[in-house]
């Protein structure tokens, strides 16, 4: 959400060419689109590796590109929302999305397909603040809103399992139908925006802080590229340590920059509440558990497990509607207090990723190996995206609620970008570790289960920093 499209507005709004909800079908179709295009690719990436000569490390940056150009320029896309106007940005992030979906389904050498997916995560960037401005603009506050915001923010658990089934069917044909199905959805949204979509003014006085931006995503694309390549170059060597250096160089800037800077993206007030610097580490966590797991254990169910695309995606089923239970159950909880129903979340993960770990077979009932502890895990891992974000915004006033918004998602989506990199990289030490002694399945499923620990010890972590949440904060 855009830094500034949940505070308090002083002009009015503006007016809707249809009906409120004709509009918001129209926002809320790119979101379905784009979470449903990623849990697609995931069920893809074997197809994909086999077609354009992906390693098994380099695999994770079709979904690592897309993650980095989606965290890395949501605080930009944010703010550039309120100054651009938001039918502007919306329409602007469709068109890119469109555009490199194409260029995706185009692809013949892996560069080409990471580039194009990083694209692709600068366009969701794109339209998702400017979506859901333009939802507080049409709606006034009150329940209409509240439940146009919740349908929409929910999109992500009806979207995921439509996408790996359709995408299980798809792959069958060719990977590359994955991204071309989302040329006429495109489109249509593009059209529908064009005709529907009210016209909403920028603010000319204010300024882009592109320096900070570009920061930000410079130092997260050095940082992850460092940990995928740490294993092959040597941790150590100093093509490494420099990559590593340079990361931190490009973050340092951005935090000086955010101090200095007459219009920061991030608001210095956001620092000073604790909920708030906790709250983001946790999401962090979340985020990483949740990218880099749904990632291995995709590659299991058919590098292990030699299950086809469609037979993968109707077994992992279960999977994402649990989740959507887990993010119903959150509110239910939270009268507990956010940070007891986020410790809640986090230890139903950690029970199911250590059960998981050690019950990962190529010979055990799929049943017992997979859908029982993933439906376990992913109940957890709703709770907790829905109690994290919920103590990251919490006791936050309407000047700076939407940076608290915005930041929250950048650090979940960074998370998932960085931990798919750590946790790729661990099960690919670990099997090449074992490769000697093992056979390649079972040293497959060492390396997995090498991830899921480390997956656990981010659940762990996290659990204890929930200890440190205020729970009802002045």
């Amino acid at each position: 959400m855009s830094p500034a499209s949940v505070g308090a507005k002083a002009q009015a709004p503006p007016a809707v060419r249809r009906g409120p909800w004709a509009v918001f079908w129209v926002l809320a179709l790119i979101e379905f689109m784009s979470v449903m295009d990623a849990s697609a690719v995931n069920i893809a990436l074997p197809h994909i590796s086999d077609s354009l000569g992906f390693t098994p490390t380099t695999i994770a940056w079709v979904v690592d590109a897309y993650l980095v150009g989606f965290a890395g320029f949501m605080l930009l896309a944010g703010r550039a929302t309120d100054i651009v106007g938001r039918r502007r940005l919306f329409i602007a992030g469709v068109v890119v999305f469109t555009l490199f979906s194409l260029a995706c389904a185009a692809s013949t050498e892996p560069w080409q397909l990471v580039v194009s997916r990083l694209f692709q995560g600068l366009g969701a960037a794109l339209v998702t603040p400017a979506a859901l401005a333009l939802i507080t603009d049409i709606f006034p506050e009150g329940p209409n809103r509240n439940k146009a915001i919740g349908i929409f923010s929910g999109m992500a658990g009806v979207a995921a399992p439509v996408g790996l089934v359709l995408g299980g069917l798809l792959t069958t044909a060719a990977w590359q139908w994955i991204f071309l199905i989302n040329l006429p959805i495109g489109l249509f949204v593009l059209a529908a925006s064009l005709r529907l979509l009210p016209a909403t003014p920028g603010g000319a006085r204010e300024r882009l802080d592109i320096f900070g931006a570009v920061a930000a995503t410079g130092g997260l694309i050095l940082l992850i590229l460092a940990t995928v390549r740490g294993s092959a170059q040597g941790w150590t060597s100093a093509l490494t340590i420099a990559e590593y250096a340079a990361a931190a160089v490009l973050i340092v800037a951005f935090v000086v920059r955010q101090r200095r800077a007459a219009a920061p993206l991030l608001p210095t007030a956001l620092f000073d509440r604790r909920n708030v610097v906790v709250g983001n580490v946790i999401f962090t966590l979340v985020g990483t558990v949740l990218i880099s797991t749904f990632f291995v254990i995709t590659l299991f169910l058919q590098q292990v497990r030699n299950f086809d695309s469609l037979s993968a995606a109707l077994i992992y089923l279960p999977v994402p509607l649990a989740m959507l239970i887990g993010t119903q159950v959150a509110p239910r909880v939270l009268r507990f207090g956010p940070h007891n129903a986020l410790a809640a979340g986090l230890l139903i993960q950690a029970a199911a990723l250590a059960a998981w770990a050690t019950l990962l077979s190529d010979e055990r009932s799929i049943v017992v190996a997979f859908v029982v502890p993933a439906s376990v895990w992913a109940f957890g891992l709703g709770m907790s995206i829905v109690s994290s974000f919920v103590v990251c915004t919490m006791g936050i006033d309407d000047p700076i609620a939407g940076a608290a918004a915005g930041l929250a998602t950048t650090t979940y989506q960074a998370g998932g970008a960085l931990g798919l990199a750590v946790l790729a990289a661990v099960a690919d030490s670990r099997t090449r570790a074992v490769a000697g002694d093992l056979s390649p399945a079972d040293a497959l499923v060492s390396g997995y289960s090498a991830a899921l620990w480390c997956a656990l010890g981010a659940t762990l972590l996290g659990a204890v920093l929930t200890r440190f949440i205020v729970s009802r904060p002045a």
